[in-house]
């Protein structure tokens, strides 16, 4: 297996917009309790805590639970912002997807056996903005279920550069190939939440086989 650095550059916005299981537990929370089906204010959060009583959590380790669900990045161990390795995998899925058949490293299906990935990391430790906008309401089954609007927001950060690593084996996977792939994917499909709305697009801009023995110290 040879590793390779890789730098990309995102000169736009990267929404990460994590689905964690807080925020499942949160839902189911919230459902249960009925505190959504209650008009009055009052009666929401005497629903809530009726429900949370029964289940032996306080209001305060309910709040705790909807910070945590409500957290818009993936960070790593000193509070920087990461492009976790599921989403780099999806994104190496989907050129393999759509990428013109000479231009793939491999079949879709054999990406998360033919490569071994990082998490990118970026020195970004907040988000640089909310972006909101007006989305048409539907349901499961793409049937529209309003007339007005819906109003979504996530958080994004933007200008800036996020580094990681691949390995792949050069016997199996033409190198130069998977950098045209990677560069073409970052102009054309994107990385992250919100691609087809153009987020998540970046620039390779380093793309360097790791000498074998700094990967083996690493190691």
């Amino acid at each position: 297996m040879n590793t390779y650095q890789l730098e990309a550059h995102f000169g736009g916005r990267y929404i990460g917009n994590p689905y964690w299981i807080e925020m499942y537990r949160y839902i189911e929370i919230t459902k249960l309790s009925g505190m959504n089906r209650a008009r009055a204010s009052q009666n929401r959060r005497k629903a809530l805590e009726e429900y949370l009583r029964s289940i032996g959590m306080t209001l305060e380790q309910f709040h705790e639970l909807e910070e945590k669900a409500r957290k818009p990045f993936h960070t790593d161990g000193d509070g920087k912002i990461i492009i976790p390795v599921e989403r780099v995998l999806s994104f190496l899925v989907s050129v393999c997807d759509e990428a013109r058949s000479a231009m793939r490293p491999c079949p879709k299906e054999q990406v998360r056996s033919r490569f071994e990935v990082t998490d990118w990391t970026t020195e970004k430790t907040a988000s640089d903005g909310v972006w909101s906008r007006f989305v048409t309401v539907s349901s499961g089954t793409g049937a529209k279920l309003s007339n007005q609007r819906g109003l979504r927001e996530d958080h994004y950060i933007e200008n800036f550069t996020a580094r990681g690593q691949i390995s792949c084996d050069p016997k199996f996977v033409n190198v130069a190939t998977l950098q045209n792939a990677i560069e073409w994917g970052g102009q054309f499909i994107g990385i992250g939440a919100a691609r087809k709305m153009g987020m998540g697009r970046f620039t390779l801009v380093k793309f360097a086989q790791v000498p074998r023995a700094a990967v083996l110290e690493a190691a």
